[in-house]
């Protein structure tokens, strides 16, 4: 039998209801906890007003001396932190939809189970490293995702000593031990020729165009983004050479079909080619405008480049990840669009003619071992990059006697 309780008049927050033993008192006071949601503080059985008067008195008193918050804070779980870190990254915007995902799966199925019903003030050092101690020693997990594994836990510690829920966090410098090496990016260029040789002979030539883009060293969310505008054709100042800039602005992810912000400030770029690169542009252009012209009747002023021919919509972000699985598989040689990335930067970065800088930006990389944040791309230092490079990705067809 739910008790029916009546506001008393002039007395805030006191309530009376009936008993057996005659009338009681009780306290309803709602406050904002530390993470700004709305609780109740309750208390009953007094057989006066005042006695009930005086126990909300104490409760208040302790909620604006800072005593509760503290109280409060002892009792902080790590999983109601990370919950409260969360909302909060994803509300400022400093977390995008994908790097959520990856945080909350890594906490849910790794750091959760351990520590996520233990109190924050709870955690020590000498617990946390034996955790993470065995994570690297049981070699299900490589070195780079114990890295990840480490920064999401100790984001959440630090955050909390931030915003003081805990007096500092115990867990910093944490020493990695363990994990298994990452697999490795490093592509030979016998491979690469292979692979591009490969991809010329059964690909058609919007697909081609795909692989060939992807040589410059993009990320391929950036490849899957480029749209008609992406695109400006000038000439070069100096040799008045057909040169295109190419413009990374835009993201298409699994999580982010129709498009999302870069992965920094530093990816926002743009990126200056010349000579075949151009055609195959003008190329996937004129392909892309007819499909959608298929469909439609009519072409907008502007639209994504990599439009399904089947469907006359763009194709999904993953759609270069599939095309390079098709590829390996008939080259014998593994490779996926990051392998190109990696590549690219290799090359550039073994070339004494590229420069720290220009390199850093053609990537989009915040910086090279501390370059200057404050540089900015060029058009002359992206054209040098270019033509740095070049020779490099061209395939080499080998000669048969």
């Amino acid at each position: 039998m739910v008790i029916k309780r009546t506001a008393m008049k002039h007395h805030p927050n006191i309530y009376e209801y009936e008993t057996k033993r005659g009338k009681r008192y009780s306290v309803r006071r709602r406050y904002k906890d530390f993470a700004g949601k709305y609780e109740m503080y309750t208390s009953s059985g007094y057989t006066s007003w005042q006695d009930a008067e005086q126990d909300l008195r104490k409760f208040e008193m302790k909620f604006f001396d800072g005593s509760l918050s503290e109280s409060e804070q002892r009792k902080i779980t790590v999983d109601d932190y990370f919950d409260t870190v969360r909302k909060r990254k994803v509300e400022a915007g400093v977390w995008k939809h994908s790097t959520e995902k990856q945080r909350v799966n890594v906490y849910e199925h790794i750091i959760s189970p351990v520590f996520g019903k233990r109190s924050l003030n709870d955690i020590s050092r000498m617990e946390y490293q034996q955790f993470i101690t065995n994570l690297g020693n049981s070699q299900k997990y490589t070195v780079t995702t114990l890295r990840h594994i480490n920064s999401v836990m100790q984001s959440i510690m630090a955050d909390a000593e931030t915003y003081n829920i805990i007096p500092k966090s115990l867990i910093r410098r944490i020493q990695l031990v363990g994990g298994r090496p990452k697999k490795s990016q490093t592509v030979t260029k016998e491979e690469y020729d292979q692979f591009m040789r490969t991809a010329k002979k059964i690909c058609n030539q919007y697909d081609f165009a795909m692989v060939k883009l992807l040589t410059l060293g993009e990320r391929r969310g950036e490849l899957m983004g480029l749209r008609k505008s992406s695109f400006t054709f000038t000439n070069d100042d100096v040799t008045n050479e057909p040169i295109c800039a190419i413009k990374f602005d835009l993201a298409r992810t699994p999580d982010a079909v129709n498009g999302t912000t870069l992965k920094s400030a530093a990816s926002y770029r743009t990126i200056w080619v010349t000579g075949s690169y151009i055609d195959t542009i003008k190329f996937v252009l004129s392909h892309a405008e007819q499909i959608i012209r298929n469909f439609k009747g009519t072409v907008p002023d502007d639209y994504f480049i990599w439009i399904n021919p089947v469907t006359g919509k763009p194709f999904q972000p993953e759609r270069s990840r599939d095309l390079f699985a098709r590829i390996s598989m008939t080259a014998g040689v593994k490779i996926n669009p990051h392998k190109f990335r990696h590549y690219f930067a290799t090359k550039v970065r073994s070339n004494a003619r590229i420069s720290d800088t220009d390199a850093m930006h053609w990537l989009g990389h915040k910086h090279i071992e501390m370059t200057d944040s404050y540089t900015r791309e060029t058009p002359e230092g992206a054209i040098q990059v270019f033509r740095g490079i070049e020779d490099d990705l061209r395939p080499i067809t080998p000669t048969h006697k």
